[in-house]
């Protein structure tokens, strides 16, 4: 499964330094934005969206678990 993601780490990992260039990315509000704790995980729908935009850099949200494979062989 994929680790949770923080601000801080999609801040870094997108280039960004302020929070409005994160605001643009999810297409909300800086308000928003600055709402989320720097080392806590974004909203479940932000990190789902996050995945959906930028595979490459936050992981795949269309691969299942990895336990997942066992339990369609059983």
């Amino acid at each position: 499964m994929n680790e949770p993601i923080t601000k801080a780490m999609a801040k870094t990992a997108l280039g960004f330094a302020q929070d409005t260039q994160l605001a643009s990315f999810f297409q909300t509000t800086k308000q928003a934005v600055g709402r989320w704790d720097e080392d806590e995980p974004l909203p479940e729908g932000r990190q789902w969206q996050a995945r959906a935009l930028r595979p490459d850099l936050f992981g795949d949200f269309r691969q299942p678990p990895a336990n997942d494979d066992q339990r369609e062989a059983a």
